[in-house]
């Protein structure tokens, strides 16, 4: 179904400019009154008895429909595909024409075409806007929420109820539902289902202290685990100049990323502050609650104001890196060398073989620090829900999109897809439906089988590759097993060395820091608002350019509290009071 141009740029394009590059939201609250609620049920029962009484739908060899079933007679589906020119493809095979592609025609007789390509990111979204002004649109794609949200307005997307109630498997069903309601009510607009979310994995959520073990070795140090102590052993590292000359005692973010994660942004940045925020109980870029219960923005509050005190000193005394605002790769600095320590997620160990090439002594291990004043691990938490997946108004197909992630995560289909070679993220309509919280880690689990050498029981639908990183735990860590040190380890930047170490040092810090006693402390809200849209962007900007200022010398700790009254007179007051309304 086209729309004209005018109507899907005055009701679309208008409101997702800002947020055309994210996907977070917070919970949508559904606010019409009893009588809708109940036209609104009565309509999804409808629909969903006639999801069942359609032809061609998914089934079994009964012929009856089934959440894991083939269709009778095949489909096409056209989709939208973000293309990367450095990804690399098995002979043969290409981002057009690959086994993704032949898996999906052979057992499910879906029948995928490539309606148009971009680049990732911004080059993506761009041309999902030209799409959506067009009204030729994918049959399903990837938007990010503002897209989501105003797409249904212009009722250019399916409604994905009666389609998810008929067809969804349990698996997809438990992982949804364990984010306490979070993602569905992310997607949900007057009681309608407009969207597939994904779960992000709780553990992407953490930033953990990586340091280099073997630097605190040479020195005889322990790893720091308050902030005054990290000071301390960064002024060590940089006075000894552990890394030669120019050593950074603690690393920052390439210049352009941010500080820190962000309601907007709440993935962990390599070289972010969030460590030191968070020891501080500050949550600069969140939503908050006060000891009142009313709705405050973590940037204005004075844990904040504190923090960037601290911040400032430790860039004067040289403890903080000295390109901070202006380093131009973060990543090319520590795999060099030159860094001492940094705030990273537990998947950093992705990389470390790249480290080690360039130092084989390179010793990189995580640490759930630095604590809080009553030695808690207090770290904020991502939006559980930041990618979604909608199917075109007029779709003959839309449970396909269900079907797919039925497969993907309902068996074994993800870990053989891995051995295909090929990027994970050319799987049409693939979302990342994660294990918000499993009941054993994959960290816990390697560990133990190297311990026994035995395979523990363990949920293979909870950890699709159990077996495999088990398996190849054995030929990856040597003896002793407890014991960490990079020279334990058959380093390699092929196979499995990074996902492994990742788990074993990554994983393990944040199993850690649960011992240690974890508060998450999550955003209130995720998403936009009308003035949030109209205005975020200039007080963005405004408490970007402060607080780099602020830690960088060039403006005093009192901007900060000029900052705030700007905060609220340029807008900040009217959008707590609509961020209220959206968390009541």
């Amino acid at each position: 179904m086209k729309r004209s141009v005018s109507r899907a740029l005055a009701v679309v394009l208008g409101g997702i400019m800002l947020f055309s590059g994210c996907g977070q939201s917070a919970g949508n609250k559904v606010t019409q009154s009893q009588t809708d609620s109940t036209v609104v049920q009565e309509e999804s029962q409808t629909q969903t008895a006639n999801v069942a009484e359609q032809d061609n739908v998914p089934v079994n060899e009964e012929g009856e429909p089934d959440s894991l079933g083939t269709y009778r007679e095949p489909i096409t589906l056209k989709i939208a595909q973000s293309v990367n020119p450095s990804d690399t493809f098995p002979e043969g095979q290409s981002a057009e024409d690959n086994a993704f592609f032949d898996w999906y025609r052979d057992n499910l007789n879906v029948n995928v075409e490539i309606l148009w390509q971009a680049g990732s990111g911004s080059d993506y979204s761009e041309k999902l806007n030209l799409a959506i002004a067009s009204g030729d649109l994918p049959d399903i794609f990837s938007a990010s929420l503002a897209q989501v949200r105003m797409l249904s307005q212009a009722d250019m997307i399916e409604d994905l109820t009666p389609y998810y109630e008929e067809f969804v498997n349990e698996v997809i069903r438990d992982r949804i539902d364990n984010t306490n309601g979070q993602a569905m009510n992310m997607v949900t607009f007057d009681g309608k289902m407009m969207a597939m979310p994904n779960v992000q994995p709780g553990m992407d959520s953490y930033s953990l202290l990586w340091i280099r073990q073997d630097w605190l070795d040479e020195l005889g140090l322990e790893a720091p685990k308050t902030i005054e102590e990290i000071r301390t052993v960064a002024k060590a590292f940089v006075d000894n100049k552990m890394g030669g000359e120019g050593t950074i005692g603690l690393l920052s973010p390439t210049s352009g990323n941010a500080l820190y994660s962000n309601f907007i942004n709440s993935g962990i940045t390599t070289g972010g502050l969030d460590g030191i925020f968070q020891a501080n109980r500050a949550y600069p870029g969140y939503w908050l609650k006060d000891e009142n219960g009313e709705v405050i923005y973590g940037s204005l509050t004075e844990e904040t104001r504190s923090t960037l005190q601290v911040l400032s000193e430790m860039y004067k005394e040289g403890t903080l890196d000295p390109e901070l605002g202006t380093r131009k790769d973060a990543d090319e600095a520590w795999k060099s060398g030159k860094v001492g320590m940094m705030f990273a997620a537990w998947w950093l160990g992705y990389n470390v073989a790249d480290a080690v090439a360039a130092d084989p002594n390179a010793e990189w291990i995580a640490y759930p620090y630095p604590l809080t004043d009553d030695g808690k691990w207090a770290p904020h938490m991502q939006s559980v829900s930041n990618s979604f997946y909608v199917v075109r108004k007029g779709y003959e197909h839309p449970e396909v999109l269900i079907l797919i992630q039925n497969w993907l995560y309902g068996t074994n289909l993800s870990a053989e897809f891995d051995q295909y070679g090929i990027n994970p993220g050319y799987i049409p309509g693939r979302l990342v439906i994660g294990v918000n919280k499993p009941e054993v880690s994959d960290n816990e689990l390697i560990r133990e089988y190297l311990e026994t050498g035995e395979i523990p029981e363990y949920n293979e639908l909870e950890h699709s590759r159990g077996l495999i990183d088990m398996e190849s735990a054995k030929e990856i860590k040597k003896e002793p097993y407890d014991d960490m040190g990079i020279e334990t380890w058959n380093v390699s930047s092929e196979g499995n060395f990074g996902r492994i170490y990742s788990i074993l040092i990554g994983g393990g810090a944040i199993d850690q820091g649960y011992d240690i006693g974890c508060e998450e402390v999550y955003s209130e809200f995720y998403g936009e608002t009308e003035n949030i849209q109209k205005k975020w962007s200039v007080l963005q900007k405004a408490e970007d350019e402060t607080f780099l200022k602020i830690i960088l010398g060039t403006e005093p700790i009192e901007s900060f509290d000029t900052f705030v009254e700007d905060w609220y007179a340029q807008g900040g007051t009217e959008i707590i009071q609509e961020v209220s309304e959206m968390v009541k």
